[in-house]
């Protein structure tokens, strides 16, 4: 499945604000989707890039085998969803929801749904 169609497909669940593939070495969306126009998307994948190398940084220093499997960053008035790719070590899809509007369960399925269509 092309990126482009697993972002568009993310941004079509209801409450989700935008989708995006991204690389995180290189900090470059690869396919995103926005739905509400007044959101910076650069912005916001960048700063996800810096928490998935962060993370990851602490496993290494932990020593640990463990990995992400996804982080949840709950605001006030959105969800954010990290979804690391397990295929591609180094791309996450990024979920950002309206916390009134979406229903968490049923993004974070399909986030993880999506992560198995990914595929180079």
């Amino acid at each position: 499945m092309k990126l482009n169609e697993i972002v568009n497909a993310l941004a079509k669940l209801g409450g989700v604000i935008a989708a995006a593939i991204v690389d995180y070495e290189s900090g470059m969306m690869m396919a995103s989707a926005i739905n509400q126009t007044d959101f910076d998307l650069e912005v916001v994948a960048a700063s996800g890039c810096e928490i998935i190398r962060a993370k990851k940084h602490t496993i290494e220093l932990l020593e640990n085998d463990d990995f992400i499997h996804d982080i949840v960053i709950s605001m006030t008035s959105q969800y954010h969803l990290l979804c690391p790719c397990s295929k591609q070590d180094n791309i996450f899809i990024y979920l950002v929801l309206d916390r009134q509007v979406a229903n968490l369960s049923t993004c974070r399925r399909a986030l993880f749904q999506a992560e198995k269509k990914i595929i180079e």
